[in-house]
């Protein structure tokens, strides 16, 4: 290569080095991990997680919980289950489980999400800053650090009656081609089988189905077997893992120094708008603002589905479930103003929009979508008395989402005072198209300041320590996650994948499925997770020392204000 060139490339190298995100890690964190890795509860914890029986507890366990029917807002029965599990089989005392079946949780500054109870399963692994002298608070509330993965799946769209809670947990050699409809995936003969008290039964198709493969290629090789079941991947394999972790913390009696809450939490896939992280955080989306009244300082979340995972930065999103209605038993040659009209009318005015990307590509990406447009089924000979929109808008900062959100909304409007118009009809004329917002959904953008707080600097000293998923630069592109609330609350948030698969598709479909991966590894990244949290947390080691925390007492908010 010519001299020139050569010379050309390394400025190259150079200039991209300097702009590649990479936490400045301190001292502090540094010494932090080492002495809590180096500890000898911790390397129990390390040896336990790795082991074949950790790796059967999470894959065991994740089986159970998983084939509990649990969609969105209604995850009463998985939330039952896990804790149960705290108190008669994990050790946890009743006082340490700081949920409730009601929904309710004590000292939150919000319980209720779209006026509906939340089902969040969280535990506390009690630490010791309460008792020090110059203990600080806010308003009454120690410092917390929250390790969280969410519960609720895609699928089944609505909760399945209490006769049948469990979804089948079926199995296919990978060989063959996946299947192509719920009734061939009914079809297929082999499942996994559980008793009378939802304990996995180890029999021969347990044998086929857990196996752990370095790979696809492997596993296929291998002649793996398929795991088809909703929620496999996204998210009960890291949730079962996360549970793992609070189960470790206590059974080798984990001294933190400020409270760490192990959650799963509620409400991440479809309609459930965040719900378990808006209680956590006391996230009023209809200010756009949250209190934090727990005290949060950190938090860790396992939502990732890729190795090396590690999202900093939050994609916001607002949706809008919009119903236009007429008046009922209308024929279809009657005259007058439609609700299929006045929604056709509103999607033609959203597709004419314009944001500053359309016009130069340099710009922040904003998008915005129809997602659904349906009408009700109507009566022989007659219209659809109501048709519904669901419309999703999405950016990685609130300008610009707010921008576009400014533009839609009103299109809901004038979608139906045109097509009354149109008719010489007033709003308010009984023969008038009428219009209701059903639901409305907001998942807060963020995009992060600093690389350098204490939850970054843990994430990227933890992989070098742990030895697993170091990155040579962050991935700074965003991703709309559970983070999306305490990253705009203020609370310095990172997720990470910790569930290793061998293979796996189908996410958020009838068809989710998923192949063990390597269990070594996935034990590493319980025990990192672990470190992760501690190091913001802090440490009461062995021997009698503190490991400081990283982050201060008094967590960050964006308003004073408690809500009801």
């Amino acid at each position: 290569m010519p001299m020139k060139y050569t010379l050309l490339a390394s400025l190259l190298a150079a200039a991209c080095a300097v702009q590649a995100a990479v936490p400045e890690v301190s001292s502090q964190a540094e010494q932090s991990a080492a002495q809590i890795s180096s500890d000898p509860i911790m390397q129990k914890i390390l040896i336990e997680a790795m082991s074949p029986e950790g790796q059967k507890w999470r894959f065991n366990t994740q089986m159970e919980i998983t084939r509990i029917a649990s969609p969105s807002r209604s995850e009463m029965r998985r939330q039952k289950e896990i804790m149960r599990r705290f108190v008669e089989e994990w050790g946890f005392t009743p006082e340490e489980v700081v949920t409730r079946l009601d929904g309710v949780l004590p000292g939150a500054g919000l319980q209720k999400v779209d006026g509906l109870p939340v089902y969040n399963a969280c535990v506390r692994i009690p630490g010791t800053y309460a008792f020090q002298k110059d203990a600080q608070s806010y308003k009454g509330q120690f410092p917390k650090v929250l390790l969280e993965g969410h519960i609720d799946t895609v699928n089944p769209p609505v909760l399945p009656p209490e006769s049948s809670p469990y979804m089948p947990v079926k199995l296919q050699p990978s060989a063959q081609q996946l299947v192509k409809t719920p009734k061939e995936l009914e079809a297929l003969a082999d499942e996994l089988h559980f008793d009378e008290k939802g304990r996995i039964i180890e029999d021969e198709n347990y044998r086929k189905a857990y196996k752990r493969y370095q790979d696809y290629e492997s596993a296929q090789k291998e002649g793996a077997y398929r795991i088809y079941v909703p929620g496999y991947n996204d998210a009960m394999i890291n949730t079962a893992a996360v549970m793992q972790m609070a189960y470790l913390m206590h059974k080798y009696g984990v001294k933190p120094v400020y409270d760490v809450w192990v959650c799963g939490t509620v409400g991440e896939e479809g309609k459930g708008n965040l719900a378990g992280m808006k209680q956590l955080y006391g996230y009023n989306q209809d200010t756009g603002k949250g209190n934090n009244a727990l005290n949060f300082v950190a938090n860790v979340g396992a939502d990732s589905t890729s190795p090396k995972s590690g999202t900093v930065n939050y994609l916001g999103s607002y949706r809008f479930e919009i119903k236009y209605t007429e008046p009922a038993g209308l024929k279809i040659d009657a005259k007058g103003p439609s609700a299929m009209m006045a929604m056709s009318r509103a999607i033609e005015r959203i597709s004419n929009l314009k944001t500053p990307w359309d016009a130069d590509k340099k710009a922040e990406r904003t998008t915005y979508t129809v997602g659904v447009g349906s009408c009700e089924q109507a009566k022989p000979g007659e219209r659809s008395q109501s048709c519904t929109l669901l419309v999703d808008m999405r950016s990685p900062t609130p300008g610009p989402l707010n921008d576009i959100r400014a533009k839609i909304e009103p299109v809901f409007q004038k979608a139906m005072d045109e097509e009354n118009a149109k008719f010489g009809l007033k709003n308010t004329d009984p023969k008038a198209v009428k219009m209701e917002l059903v639901w409305f959904g907001d998942r807060p953008a963020h995009q992060r300041k600093n690389y350098n707080d204490g939850v970054m600097q843990a994430y990227w000293q933890s992989a070098k320590t742990v030895g697993i998923d170091e990155r040579k630069k962050l991935n700074e592109r965003a991703s709309s996650l559970n983070d999306n609330v305490p990253a705009a609350v203020g609370v310095p948030t990172v997720n990470i994948n910790v569930g290793t698969n061998a293979g796996g598709g189908g996410g958020h479909a009838w068809y989710e499925w998923g192949i063990p991966g390597n269990g070594e590894d996935e034990g590493k990244r319980v025990y990192r997770m672990i470190l992760m949290g501690l190091m913001n947390a802090g440490f009461n080691t062995s021997d009698g020392k503190v490991v400081q925390p990283l982050v201060g007492p008094v967590g960050n908010r964006t308003t004073e204000d408690i809500y009801k």
